[in-house]
């Protein structure tokens, strides 16, 4: 019973000095030490955590204002690299990798409920190498490579049956060079080249048999032998441009830092 009383007594004073802990500390220098926790002007929870020597350090927690965890973010010992969980209003997460500082870094996997929809890879806050589009059945439908945060290099597009769509060529975030189009059977539609954003040079179309139809000329997006095609074969160009299409890039909330 004496043990039982003494263990007790510890967690009774145990809980009266966590209670008493001095908050949102600085030290004579005025670097922050200890326990901080922010509020918004609505007096509910922003943050949660702790400082060494004016340095986030171990488990931190942020929240949105309605209150649902917006962060958990783990701090590595004498390192300013993060390891990051992201979660919506609703709480559920959609986003997670590590940040060097402030700035994304190496991989970053976004989810929608259990489901990975987007593989980024990062070099100091911006975009480097490949980033990697599934559907809701976990197929890759894009795979691009991105260099110094410009998409850079070839763009690949696929149906859900997993044939190739398009494979467009990027230079500094523009179309430049040739570019690929593909139908569902996986044979040829269309092929040609962009310069700087824009159709040009000979751009040729094929039927779905994947023969050889007919071509329409470019300077710089105008089309230079309209004498030479009908009007179908015009509707048919402005399908070219269409092609272009972009998948949307996901966005993150990069304010996540006290």
């Amino acid at each position: 019973m004496k043990s039982i009383g003494l263990l007790i007594l510890f967690c009774l004073v145990h809980a009266i000095s966590f209670s008493q802990e001095t908050l949102n500390k600085t030290d004579s220098k005025g670097m922050k030490e200890g326990r901080w926790v922010g509020k918004y002007p609505s007096g509910t929870l922003k943050y949660e955590g702790k400082f060494d020597r004016n340095k986030p350090v171990g488990k931190w927690k942020r929240y949105h204002e309605n209150g649902k965890v917006k962060a958990l973010m783990s701090y590595r010992l004498n390192s300013d690299r993060v390891f990051a969980l992201l979660f919506d209003e609703e709480g559920i997460l959609y986003a997670k990798g590590v940040f060097d500082g402030t700035l994304r870094d190496s991989t970053w996997n976004f989810s929608k409920g259990d489901l990975v929809v987007r593989t980024e890879n990062y070099h100091m806050g911006k975009k480097e190498g490949k980033a990697t589009t599934y559907d809701k059945d976990g197929k890759v439908i894009s795979v691009k490579e991105w260099k110094n945060d410009l998409p850079d290099g070839i763009s690949l597009e696929y149906y859900p049956s997993g044939k190739k769509r398009s494979e467009v060529s990027f230079v500094g975030g523009k179309r430049n060079g040739k570019a690929l189009f593909y139908d569902e059977n996986g044979l040829k539609s269309m092929e040609g080249s962009y310069l700087d954003d824009l159709s040009d040079g000979g751009w040729n179309l094929y039927g779905k048999d994947g023969k050889f139809l007919y071509q329409i000329k470019y300077a710089k997006g105008d089309i230079v032998n309209k004498g030479e095609l009908d009007s179908l074969q015009i509707k048919a160009s402005k399908q070219i441009d269409k092609a272009r299409g972009k998948i949307p890039e996901p966005t993150m909330n990069r304010e996540v830092f006290p």
